[in-house]
């Protein structure tokens, strides 16, 4: 799958959730957005550019699921990325110095 073909109802297939109500598929969608947003900003490739790896699809899904999970404030100072999702990053990353 591609990461253009992730919509909110596949989000919520992957989250697991029986019969989402209409807030949380706006909120999958935003989040969706979110996370293409910060692949993008970390990989340095164009939003476009991701459908040409599978991996990061997966990526997509981890980083949602991630942000559905944790949707309230974390108070410690250590922001904490999955492994999984750094390694498929970094292996696309096109902006490093």
């Amino acid at each position: 799958m591609k990461v253009s073909e992730v919509d909110a109802k596949v989000l919520a297939e992957y989250l697991r959730l029986d019969d989402p109500e209409e807030i949380e598929m706006k909120e999958l969608g935003r989040m969706k957005q979110s996370a293409v947003a910060m692949i993008t900003a970390y990989t340095g490739l164009k939003a476009e550019e991701l459908d040409k790896y599978a991996d990061i699809t997966q990526a997509l899904f981890v980083l949602v699921a991630d942000m559905f999970d944790n949707r309230n404030l974390q108070t410690d100072n250590k922001p904490v990325m999955n492994p999984a999702v750094r390694t498929i990053l970094n292996l696309h990353s096109v902006n490093l110095l």
